[in-house]
């Protein structure tokens, strides 16, 4: 039986291979909600550490075939910073700012990375 761990790592990736298999675009953030207990924060980190993992391997792969690919955005900073509201859900407008930011430079990287292919 997966452990915690394992079955929320392999919830997220089968929704992003679902999303890949119909040519879309996957940027996956870091889990938010800063740590209630340390125990949650472990676990956060690991299962932050695991997508990343798998991002990258699948991102590389993608890569190797010249397919629509995936990122794995790490907001673990906008949580360090005090970007969220108390709830450590919900953005303050600073990490709406700054979460925009990210994307952004994610969309322009990726739509270079497409124009390059297509010449």
């Amino acid at each position: 039986m997966e452990n915690k761990r394992e079955a929320t790592v392999n919830a997220i990736m089968k929704v992003v291979e679902r999303k890949r298999k119909k040519n879309v675009r996957v940027a996956v953030t870091s889990l938010l909600r800063p740590a209630c207990n340390e125990e949650y924060e472990r676990l956060r980190k690991e299962v932050n550490r695991d997508l990343h993992e798998k991002i990258l391997a699948m991102k590389a792969e993608s890569i190797r075939k010249c397919e629509v690919g995936s990122s794995f955005l790490d907001i673990d900073d906008l949580i360090q910073a005090g970007c969220f509201l108390e709830d450590g859900v919900h953005l303050l407008q600073e990490g709406e700012t700054k979460l925009s930011q990210r994307f952004i430079c994610w969309i322009r990287a990726n739509h270079l990375l497409m124009e390059g292919r297509m010449d």
